[in-house]
C-alpha cells in the first residue's frame, strides 16, 4: 500500500442514505430485481460489512483494498456478507425484517510498534501472516474486554494459527481504526 489515502469522512445523512440503498440491495438481490442506484459516496476505503438479526451474528465480510471507489466496495461487501459468510447459510427475505446492518470504513492499516499501543475500542487489528490472515475489528476487543495482547491472540487465532503467532518471524500485525455506522443508530 504505497499510496496514502485520507480516511472518509461522511455525514450522518449519508450514512443513513448508505444503509437504507444496502437494504434495498439485498431486497433487490432476493426478490431478482435490479438493484438500486446507490448515494453519491466519494473515495476509496475498506470496508466491512457486518449484519445482526436478533442481536445475533448472521454474517461479517470485509476487505483491506483502497483500490475501487467506497461504494462499490460498500455494495460488494454486503451482498458477500448475506451471501458469501461460509458460517451462515445465505440471507432470506424474512430475515430482512429487523436484521441491523452496520458498514465499517477502515483506516489503513498501519505496523503496531508496540502492543500497549494499542486502544481497545478505537483499534482493529490485522495480522498478514506467512501461513494465513486474521482480522478482527474493533468493536470485538471491546466487546470481550480484551486486553492489547489478548487482542493480538485472538487475531492470531482468527487466523488459524496458535495465539502467539502474530510473534513469528515474517508475521506483521497492523494496527486500524474502523469508523462503523449501523442501522441501529437511526432505529
Amino acid at each position: 500500500m504505497s499510496k496514502e489515502f485520507k480516511p472518509v469522512e461522511l455525514t450522518r445523512e449519508s450514512q443513513k442514505e448508505i444503509l437504507d440503498w444496502c437494504l434495498e440491495i439485498l431486497r433487490a438481490s432476493l426478490t431478482g430485481k435490479a438493484p438500486p442506484p446507490g448515494p453519491k459516496v466519494e473515495g476509496e476505503g475498506g470496508v466491512f460489512v457486518t449484519l445482526k438479526k436478533n442481536g445475533e451474528l448472521r454474517g461479517c465480510i470485509g476487505v483491506f483494498s483502497w483500490d475501487r471507489p467506497l461504494r462499490e466496495t460498500i455494495e460488494r461487501m454486503t451482498l458477500a456478507a448475506a451471501f458469501n459468510d461460509h458460517r451462515f447459510p445465505p440471507l432470506t427475505l424474512p430475515e430482512l425484517d429487523n436484521l441491523e446492518l452496520t458498514i465499517s470504513v477502515l483506516t489503513q492499516p498501519k505496523p503496531v510498534a508496540n502492543l500497549q499501543d494499542i486502544v481497545i475500542g478505537r483499534d482493529g487489528l490485522y495480522l498478514l501472516h506467512p501461513k494465513s490472515r486474521g482480522v478482527l475489528l474493533p468493536v470485538v476487543a471491546e466487546e470481550y474486554g480484551f486486553t492489547p495482547t489478548q487482542f493480538a491472540e485472538q487475531t492470531s487465532m482468527k487466523a488459524g494459527l496458535p495465539p502467539k503467532a502474530y510473534l513469528d518471524p515474517g508475521a506483521e500485525l497492523l494496527v486500524f481504526t474502523a469508523p462503523a455506522f449501523s442501522t441501529a443508530d437511526f432505529s
